[in-house]
């Protein structure tokens, strides 16, 4: 029998020896592809680093300059060229050739910046840093790179109202009432400043430096008659020769003073300003150096002139607690008439309305004024200045000073800050700061026992602070 057979068997094959090397010169094209994109991550990361270094230089020099422009255009340029070279980027500081700083004018509306150094109100930044060198930028055939960054910065109109105090202390450094903080020399000499500001009146045989006659008990009439007063019609609206009389016979002050029972201008004064001090009773004293008030009316003044001067395009009000139901009276609405708000502030005197101090009222008044006509993209803002306590709306302290708190949350929710001013030692410096301290603003205090000159200096370093401190803004 035939058979047939047939292996079957398994055959092992080699690797190519040119497979291998092809796997080699894959693995040597990846390996450089990999250094090229690992060396243009690098110099990318570079770049954008350097690139908001720059930026961030030419945002803080903007801002410095802008913040400057209220010492001229030449402060301007060297503070924001004094910030800009203290700033680093890609690894250096920076120098000032780098940078083209410019003054001029932001439009807010057109959102163009023309260059202009008359009343400048924003300076612009443009920086470049040429041919900077990359790491492995030579590995994908460019070595060198160019950045740029601009930046303009200007500052923010304000929408301002002054909330002020003209409750009838505002008269008490020209009266017997702050003997006890001033020389009675010093009071005594205010109170014939105001008398010579009304024309040195006399009336009957009164003299300025008061003369005794009788006493507490003397009658009315014999005392009108010895100073030939029955003949002199009383001058003002309100208030009668009857009245003075019984007034130096009774007033406290009057009796601390030393003229108790003594008649002439100076006590006179005295009572006008005491018991007749209302503008419908006593026309005219707005006019006069009541002291701190006119001090304080000179301290407006300045801060109004600065904004004149510096075309800073803010609008300013004027409130004033004082009002004839007790409250506060809303002046004059916000306008860039400066010359308005003065004319008003001028015009009014301690005790206009009332003698009371409702502090809360007038924050109200400034408070509504402002979230109601406030532009948009203007800076809110209020000043708060007082010489003395809240005594209204209630009469009881506590509530009166919970009422102050209360509007103080009210401006803070409105994101208006307040800046409070204090005058004088029975100022409530504590709540004054509470309220600066709720609604983001900043507290000033000017204290007592000084002399008028002191206290008039004081308050125009405070306004010119306030008007001075701009809110700055990036536009560009």
């Amino acid at each position: 029998m035939l058979h047939s057979t047939s292996d079957t068997r398994r055959v092992r094959r080699t690797p190519s020896r040119d497979r291998g090397g092809v796997i080699i010169v894959l693995t040597a094209l990846l390996l450089v592809f990999l250094l090229g994109m690992i060396a243009f991550a690098v110099d990318l990361g570079m770049i954008a680093n350097t690139r908001t270094e720059l930026q961030m230089a030419a945002d803080a020099s903007a801002y410095a300059g802008a913040g400057a422009l209220i010492n001229g255009s030449a402060a301007a340029i060297a503070e924001a060229q004094s910030f800009y070279t203290k700033n680093k980027a890609g690894g250096a500081l920076l120098n000032a050739n780098t940078a083209t700083i410019e003054v001029g004018v932001w439009d807010p509306n057109t959102k163009v910046f023309s260059l202009s150094n008359n009343q400048p109100n924003a300076v612009r930044v443009t920086s470049a840093l040429l041919n900077q060198n990359m790491f492995f930028g030579g590995v994908l055939g460019k070595s060198k790179y160019d950045m740029n960054a601009k930046a303009v910065a200007t500052y923010l109109p304000r929408d301002i109202v002054m909330v002020l105090d003209y409750s009838r202390s505002m008269c008490f450094d020209s009266s017997f009432d702050n003997i006890g903080l001033l020389s009675q020399a010093t009071v005594e000499a205010n109170m014939q400043k105001i008398w010579q500001d009304m024309g040195s009146p006399t009336y009957g045989t009164l003299t300025w430096t008061p003369k005794v006659r009788g006493t507490a008990s003397t009658n009315n009439s014999n005392i009108i008659n010895y100073f030939k007063l029955n003949n002199v019609a009383y001058p003002y609206p309100d208030g009668s020769w009857s009245e003075f009389v019984d007034f130096v016979q009774t007033d406290s002050a009057v009796n601390a003073a030393g003229y108790r029972n003594k008649y002439g201008m100076m006590t006179f004064l005295q009572y006008i300003q005491t018991w007749q001090s209302r503008a419908t009773q006593t026309p005219g004293l707005h006019a006069t150096s009541q002291q701190p008030l006119t001090a304080l009316k000179d301290a407006v003044d300045v801060f109004l002139s600065y904004l004149t001067a510096h075309s800073t395009d803010d609008r300013v009000g004027f409130s004033m607690y004082s009002a004839s139901d007790s409250t506060a009276i809303l002046e004059q609405a916000m306008t860039k008439v400066y010359t308005n708000v003065s004319t008003k502030v001028r015009a009014r005197q301690a005790g206009h309305y009332v003698g009371g101090t409702n502090i809360s009222a007038g924050m109200t008044k400034g408070r509504l004024e402002l979230q109601n006509n406030a532009r948009v993209g203007a800076k809110k803002m209020m000043i708060l200045m007082t010489d003395g306590e809240a005594t209204l709306p209630s009469g009881n302290t506590t509530a009166d000073k919970a009422a102050v708190i209360t509007e103080a949350n009210l401006a803070a929710a409105a994101k208006i800050p307040v800046v409070t001013i204090t005058v004088g030692a029975d100022a409530d410096t504590a709540l004054m700061q509470q309220v600066a301290d709720i609604t983001g603003g900043a507290y000033f205090q000017i204290p007592g026992g000084q002399s008028v000159a002191q206290v008039k200096a004081q308050l125009e370093a405070v306004f010119a602070q306030v008007a001075a401190d701009r809110p700055l803004k990036l536009v560009q």
